[in-house]
């Protein structure tokens, strides 16, 4: 198989996985334009990834006429600098993964092979390699970590990240006991913990730019983690790899899909579609073709959310709308304050108020009666005329236990 279309198969697997289950034969149908055997390579790979779980977890059967003997799958049972490769995991847009065993530190990792076109150019594999060692930096709980970027004996680019068994964020939509809408509370806790990967990416100046749902793995620990950090942070050179604007339309900013600068507000406007679609079973913009698409993010507006989900909190259907405000200024203007939100929103379904908070109301409550107890029952002054009598010694008596209970109400010994 060349690598002309080799590309032109991965262009259109990357394009159908993006659009709903339904209407993925009948885009590729018609974007292949009558050559049944394209299309037939391109369904087969299809069934291959789904069939494999996660191009993180399980095996891939590589059914695709012509793969198994392609440059893409020769590493198969090979050792590569300090990695022994176990088997294919998956391709995808940006090249294919490995599941493999690092030999000096005894651990699995997942081998990154990017497009084989790129060992000519080495001003672009010498940035990708800057922007890899750049993303290795980010050491935080929900990015996968990358361990090491290095090249083969033949010139081909690779990239060591952490091994993580679970399935991408695009699986599990598609594989919801309900259809394709999240559960409001856990499609909540997967986009909180993407914003806080992207939050400290983004205080180290690093932006991803293609956040969606095939960059997002979650694991089955319970742990969200972005990929792909260190592909998509110079447009320049990860335009080169496919000869397009880099990132996935259906998930560009409007600034993003129009050429426009672009800042870390442009990953928040990605991470709110994924949630609208999480949410919906849709992404909020769709069109026929890369540039229909494009065209409805700059000057269209998503059907509302409760529209199409009734049961989404209004809380959460704002934290939506604000993440895809057109207008960036307009926009979460940090993904620490999107953290925030989305953080609140979860309160009410999250862990129980700890006990000692739960006794403060009623604290107050003693405190004031006794407060109010003392105010009416204050001892006047005495006067040459007066006559003291025991019963007073049981009122001061009464105000130190008063007094005592509220202490205890208010510190209560848990």
């Amino acid at each position: 198989m060349d690598s002309e279309r080799w590309k032109r198969i991965d262009s259109l697997l990357h394009a159908a996985w993006e659009r709903p289950s339904g209407e993925r034969e009948a885009f590729l149908r018609q974007a292949c334009g009558g050559d049944e055997t394209l299309e037939r390579e391109v369904l087969s790979l299809m069934a291959s990834e789904k069939e494999a779980g996660s191009f993180l977890d399980s095996p891939v059967a590589a059914k695709l006429p012509g793969l198994a003997d392609s440059t893409a799958t020769q590493w198969a049972g090979q050792t590569v600098s300090h990695y022994r490769i176990l088997e294919m995991l998956g391709a995808g847009g940006m090249g294919v993964v490995y599941k493999a065993f690092d030999t000096k530190l005894n651990r699995l990792v997942a081998l990154k092979f990017l497009p084989p076109h790129l060992r000519h150019d080495d001003e672009l594999k010498g940035r990708l390699k800057a922007e890899a060692r750049a993303a290795s930096t980010l050491d935080h709980p929900n990015i996968v970590v990358i361990h090491d970027i290095d090249e083969a004996p033949s010139g081909d680019l690779f990239i060591a990240m952490a091994f993580h068994e679970g399935v991408t964020l695009r699986e599990r939509i598609a594989a919801g006991s309900t259809g394709p809408r999240m559960p409001v509370g856990e499609a909540l806790e997967i986009a909180r913990q993407i914003a806080a990967g992207l939050a400290r990416a983004h205080e180290r100046g690093i932006l991803h730019r293609d956040i969606k749902p095939g960059n997002v793995i979650v694991a089955r620990d319970g742990v969200t983690r972005i990929i792909d950090f260190g592909l998509a942070k110079s447009s320049d050179a990860t335009a080169t790899l496919d000869g397009s604007t880099k990132g996935t339309p259906l998930y560009m900013s409007p600034e993003q899909a129009a050429g426009k600068a672009l800042d870390c507000r442009t990953d928040l406007w990605s991470l709110g579609a994924v949630l609208y679609e999480m949410l919906a079973g849709r992404p909020p913009f769709d069109g026929e073709g890369h540039l229909a698409a494009m065209n409805a993010i700059v000057h269209a507006e998503p059907a509302k959310l409760r529209t199409l989900r009734p049961d989404v909190p209004l809380q959460v259907e704002a934290i939506v709308a604000k993440a895809l405000e057109k207008e960036p200024a307009r926009r979460y203007q940090s993904a620490r304050e999107m953290v925030r939100d989305l953080s609140a929103a979860l309160a009410p379904t999250g862990p129980r108020t700890p006990r000692r908070a739960v006794f403060v109301p009623a604290a107050a409550v003693v405190l004031a009666l006794a407060a109010g107890y003392l105010f009416f029952h204050r001892t006047p002054k005495l006067t040459d005329k007066d006559t003291i009598v025991l019963a007073d010694f049981l009122n001061n008596a009464l105000r130190e236990n008063l007094t005592k209970w509220a202490y205890y109400a208010a510190f209560p010994i848990l």
